[in-house]
């Protein structure tokens, strides 16, 4: 390991946040991990001429990787927005609903088909959030080998791995969660970034807490959180919820102190066993533990529920799924953060 990445170990291995951090106290942080990396950089030894470092691509390789990290750092400790809170519109749906896509051709639709997909993509050297929807077709068409949680911790392990060390100084949003975000299409968030998709589907506040150590070695701008609906689903207490979240949200914010973090509203669902008045109760606690942990809350209640509260059926597969069109208004609430 270089010295410039056990740094950046020892500073993500440090203790949780006990309380809420502003700008001003990040900005210190990051102009002392930027100073120190620098002290770092300039200890190495140099080439002594221009052909030396010809001869030597790999030190060449890792001054270059150095130098890239360390004006990303400076640039996201720099930029980063003051936490707010967002409220999506109702207006969503209409708008969705006139720039509704429809991909023509193949494309996985099931657990089995996706986890091929994105395993053919990573042997290309790809990630599946940057091919089209139909890619490597003969390769997931016909699949029906169900992976474990654990393979499909493995393959997002491996995606996150990849990213790291091949991000270099462009941007990446991580969106971490269950099957709400596996299922998010590529191809409707933006190209101007990498997209890292950690979700899961059927997880819970519980798993995702274990597993966030999988992209700590990445360095994200934007990191869109939204996990609980399976808690709800499997008879979690409103406790257990939050106090997973509350340590989510602190480890996301100790283990990537220079990205902006965007926690979603739990969304309703037409299922009788989760009371809208229980998701609105447990969604306002979460917009509380947002601001003590000076994150971003991001409401999407206002876009995807009808006039009981509940999920508008237009939006869903099953009552608790997203089909085409709810995805598109989700979508819209990402661009508008």
């Amino acid at each position: 390991m270089s010295d410039l990445l056990m740094l950046m170990a020892q500073l993500t291995a440090a203790e949780p946040l006990s309380g809420p951090n502003s700008d001003a106290d990040i900005a210190p942080m990051a102009q002392a991990a930027v100073d120190a990396a620098s002290q770092i950089e300039q200890s190495l030894p140099q080439p002594a001429v221009m052909s030396d470092m010809a001869l030597t691509p790999k030190f060449s390789r890792e001054v270059a990787a150095r130098r890239q990290k360390l004006l990303h750092l400076q640039q996201t400790a720099r930029h980063r927005p003051a936490p707010t809170a967002y409220a999506t519109t109702p207006r969503a749906l209409e708008v969705a609903r006139r720039q509704a896509t429809v991909t023509a051709g193949p494309r996985p639709n099931s657990g089995p088909q996706l986890f091929e997909q994105r395993w053919a993509a990573l042997k290309s050297g790809s990630l599946y959030t940057r091919v089209a929807p139909e890619s490597f077709q003969g390769q997931w068409a016909k699949a029906t080998y169900q992976p474990t949680y654990e393979e499909w911790q493995g393959l997002l392990k491996q995606e996150a791995d990849a990213i790291a060390s091949g991000q270099g100084s462009n941007r990446l949003t991580v969106v971490v969660g269950d099957s709400l975000s596996m299922w998010l299409p590529p191809e409707l968030l933006p190209r101007d970034r990498f997209w890292l998709n950690q979700g899961i589907s059927g997880d819970t506040t519980s798993g995702i807490l274990k597993r966030l150590s999988a992209f700590a070695n990445t360095s994200p701008d934007t990191i869109h959180l939204m996990a609980g609906v399976n808690d709800l689903k499997n008879g979690a207490s409103d406790h257990e919820i939050l106090t997973n979240l509350n340590q989510i949200m602190a480890r996301l914010r100790q283990q990537h102190p220079y990205a902006r973090v965007v926690v979603h509203s739990i969304l309703p669902t037409r299922w009788e066993n989760i009371p809208s008045s229980r998701v609105r109760s447990l969604n306002t606690r979460i917009a509380e533990l947002t601001d003590y942990h000076q994150l971003d809350y991001l409401d999407l209640h206002p876009s995807f529920s009808n006039d009981t509260g509940n999920l508008r059926q237009e939006l869903t597969t099953d009552g608790l799924h997203l089909n085409r069109l709810g995805y598109q208004v989700w979508q819209l609430a990402l661009l508008e953060v």
